[in-house]
Order: C-alpha cells, then sequence, then structure tokens
C-alpha cells in the first residue's frame, strides 16, 4: 500500500529537487555575465599589431575596463621584434569598445613613438585620475642609443595631452620606470632604477613631477630622491609603489646586498612627502631582508599592496629548488617589521605557494588586498616542459592558501586550449568585487597573433574607497 510517508521514486526524486540546496557560485568562479563564459579576447589584425600585452589594467567609472602594455610590431625579419606603447578598452560585458582606438583593430590605440627609432617601448603601470585622464609610465630603448624612461599623459579617448611635458611625454635619460603613483595634490611619482654607465650600477630613483609634468624641486634633489640603502654602493631595484595618506611613498624591490651579479635580498622603503627616508618606519626608512629560514639569495618584491591593518603585503620571488625561481607572499607591520602571524607556522611572516607543474621561474605580476585582508596575487612564469596557463591565487588574511578561492586557493586557466601558451600580465578588482584578470593568449598553432585576454571571476570582497581609489588598483 503506497502511503505519502513512503512516495514513489518519481514523487522521491521531485521532492529531493525541490529541497535540494541551491548550487552558488563561489569566489573564483568565471562570470557568466562576461565575455563568452567568463573569458574575452582582443584579436589583433597582424597590422597594427602582431600581439598585445597588458602589463596595467583599470576599471573606469562606467564599468569599462582600460589596458595599458605593448603591442608587437610585426616586421620582416623573424626573431627581431619591436614593441611600442599601446591602449586597449573593453564594455563591461567584455567586448572591444568600438568608440575607442585608433587603428584598425576595435578598442586598441597605439601610442606615438616616445623615441624615434626605437626598438622597445611600452607601458609597464598606469592610473587615472578623477577627470578620466590617463597617466603612464615606461621605458624606451633604441639598438644603439641609451634607454629612456617616460612619463606621458593621455585623455580619456587615448589622445595625447599635450599640455603635459613636452607634447605630452617626459623623459628621464638611463631610467627605467616601472612604476607610477599620484598624490592628493595631483603630483605624479614614478619609481624605479637610474643606470651609471661608468661602472652600470644601478640606483634605487623615485622623481615626483608636478601635474603639468615639470620636476617638482620640492621632492628630493631637483625632483629625485635615491635610495642607497646599506650604503655600499651595490645596485638596488624598485619595482613597485604605493602612495601614502600624508602624501609620501612606499616602494619595493630588491638590493644587491651580496654584491652586484651575487643577488640580492627583498628591498621596501618610505619617503615622507619631501622624498627624505622616514626613520618612523623601520627607524632608518628602509629594511633589506630575507627569510631568515631559508638559504637563497636570490629575492625580489615584484609588488606591494596596502592592508587594511595599515601593513604591506608583498608578492615577489625566490631561489627555489633546482636553479628555479618561486613565487612569496609576505606581510609587514606598518613600522616595516615582519608579521610574524602571517603565513606558514614554519616560515613567520611567508607564504610560499605551490607552482605550476614545470615552473622554471615566475613574477608576480599583481597584487591586491580585499577589505577582509585577503590577499589576491596573479603570477607569470616560464615553463619549458608545460603549457604556460593563467595562475591566480588566494591568501587569508593570516596567510594561508584561502579553500574557499577557486580550487583550494588556486585559480588556474588554459586560455589557448588549441594554442600555445596563456600569460598573465594584470590583475585588478572591481568596484563589485569581481576580479580581472587580463593578459595574453596564442590560441592558435598554425596562427602565430597573440590575442589580449582577459578572465573575469565572481568574488564577494568588493573594495572600499580606503584601499582602492577612482576604481583602480593601488
Amino acid at each position: 500500500m503506497l502511503s505519502l510517508r513512503t512516495p514513489t521514486l518519481a514523487a522521491a526524486t521531485l521532492l529531493a529537487t525541490l529541497i535540494a540546496p541551491p548550487v552558488l557560485a563561489a569566489d573564483g568562479d568565471y562570470d557568466p555575465d562576461f565575455g563568452t563564459a567568463g573569458i574575452a579576447y582582443i584579436t589583433p589584425d597582424d597590422v597594427d599589431a602582431h600581439g598585445l600585452q597588458p602589463y596595467a589594467v583599470t576599471q573606469l567609472p562606467d564599468g569599462r575596463l582600460l589596458f595599458g602594455g605593448v603591442r608587437d610590431i610585426p616586421t620582416a625579419v623573424p626573431f627581431e621584434q619591436q614593441y611600442r606603447g599601446m591602449l586597449a578598452r573593453m564594455n563591461a560585458d567584455g567586448s572591444p569598445d568600438s568608440g575607442f582606438g585608433n587603428t584598425s583593430i576595435p578598442g586598441v590605440v597605439v601610442l606615438p613613438d616616445i623615441v624615434p627609432g626605437a626598438r622597445m617601448e611600452g607601458i609597464e603601470a598606469m592610473r587615472v585620475l578623477d577627470d578620466g585622464s590617463i597617466v603612464a609610465v615606461g621605458l624606451s630603448q633604441v639598438n644603439i642609443n641609451p634607454l629612456r624612461g617616460f612619463v606621458i599623459k593621455l585623455h580619456a579617448d587615448g589622445s595625447v595631452d599635450e599640455d603635459f611635458g613636452t607634447q605630452g611625454v617626459v623623459t628621464v635619460p638611463l631610467t627605467y620606470l616601472h612604476a607610477v603613483g599620484v598624490d592628493t595634490q595631483g603630483r605624479i611619482l614614478a619609481a624605479g632604477e637610474s643606470i651609471n654607465t661608468s661602472n652600470f650600477v644601478y640606483t634605487s630613483t623615485v622623481i615626483r613631477f608636478t601635474s603639468d609634468g615639470t620636476p617638482d624641486d620640492s621632492f628630493g634633489d631637483g625632483g629625485t630622491a635615491t635610495i642607497d640603502w646599506d650604503g655600499a654602493g651595490n645596485s638596488g631595484y624598485l619595482a613597485d609603489l604605493l602612495m601614502t595618506d600624508d602624501d609620501g611613498v612606499i616602494v619595493g624591490g630588491s638590493y644587491s646586498v651580496y654584491g652586484d651579479g651575487f643577488g640580492g635580498d627583498y628591498a621596501v622603503a618610505r619617503l615622507d612627502s619631501g622624498g627624505s627616508l622616514d626613520t618612523n618606519f623601520a627607524d632608518v626608512g628602509w629594511r633589506v631582508f630575507h627569510d631568515p629560514t631559508d638559504a637563497s639569495m636570490i629575492n625580489a618584491i615584484n609588488r606591494l599592496a596596502r592592508t587594511p591593518d595599515g601593513g604591506i603585503g608583498f608578492a615577489g620571488y625566490y631561489a627555489g629548488p633546482e636553479s628555479t625561481t618561486a613565487l612569496i607572499v609576505g606581510h609587514l607591520a606598518e613600522d616595516g617589521s615582519t608579521d610574524e602571524a602571517f603565513g606558514d607556522a614554519g616560515t613567520p611572516g611567508y607564504l610560499r605557494p605551490p607552482m605550476p607543474t614545470g615552473s622554471q621561474s615566475a613574477n608576480a605580476t599583481a597584487l591586491l588586498a580585499q577589505p577582509d585582508g585577503k590577499l589576491l596575487v596573479s603570477l607569470s612564469y616560464f615553463s619549458g616542459a608545460e603549457k604556460q596557463l593563467f595562475v591566480a591565487m588566494r591568501s587569508t588574511a593570516t596567510g594561508a592558501l584561502d579553500d574557499t578561492f577557486s580550487d583550494a586557493g588556486v585559480f588556474t586557466a588554459d586560455l589557448a586550449p588549441d594554442g600555445i601558451y596563456s600569460d598573465l600580465g594584470t590583475m585588478t578588482l572591481q568596484e563589485d568585487g569581481r576580479i580581472v584578470l587580463a593578459g595574453r593568449s596564442l590560441r592558435d598553432a598554425n596562427n602565430p597573433v597573440v590575442d589580449l585576454a582577459v578572465v573575469r571571476l565572481l568574488n564577494g570582497g568588493a573594495p572600499d574607497d580606503t584601499i582602492f581609489a577612482n576604481g583602480f588598483d593601488l
């Protein structure tokens, strides 16, 4: 006899369906409202560009995405590539913004040559100002002439602002510029390293310009502040910078504490608004350090991020086994001391995430701090045996891989399933918390054109105004 308490198989199946909990999207899942199932591309035409590589990305106030980086120019001679700066813009849904551009590639603006005859030019970092204009830094190198760092200012439509510097550009001879920031007074700060051609020693350098591109004489020596670290005269490199609330600047990179050519250690310094070392940080204004539990002599910081507690997150690399370099993530307190509550129990202050199979070298291409203190890091790596993929990771605020993100804390994507490789160049958090990963992808093994590739991931960690201002990552 049938009873309401003993339903038939069909009824039981229906009942189970009705009462089963819904499958909820998780942090690190593809965003189905972006591109095709969360993935979008801008494909070069092999005329104005052979390949597109983004190194910076920001969400604009209207939800569109702006990318800055380089384009690979087609040449008649194989393996003699030429690179030039470019901007690209996508609509909020991942489609190329056809209203933006000055090329045959929808959504792509090519920058004018900074130095005539340059072999390599490109944007390494950019900031979008409140009025929508864009400030970017990078370098220009000509085969027979010295390299130059540059700062360029562009209008929101990608055209050059000729009221800035000299026809929109300021160049700095013999200086690499890798990072840019804008302070509360609209002054522009750029960080990198300058080279002494007599002894080939690199000096950590921060330069401040007024809003019109003039060197700011109130900062450092005539607008330039240099950091000599321990005073031994070895080379120092700066890869990233953060602005402080009082118009100071925090910079990070590497210092050749063992002597030039013998490796280096993590290096972080804080300058006050006048360009002097801030002695409230690490007592002298700078720190050169490495994990004392590890014997690595090849250590460098690639990216910095301010954390909600006022501390400093950093991501970079250290010498791993078998002559490889591997990713490391660390955290400093606001005063510059190592946060020993962060990271692995055996290496307090540091997290060493697992590396992709076959990885031989690694660089952190972006580091972002969520309002809950979790850290997102994107990774570019070289693999000799395995296909290179998009890889991003998230740690908890205390420095463990966050198992609520993607696959046990690690997101991996093959954006070239029928091609050669994918390479993740940059990352940002949107105002609603969604994560945008951008890089390049060679999708067709028979066609060497390299696409600009973008993934958007779902995420509940929306930024707040204290960490992410104007929609771009600090």
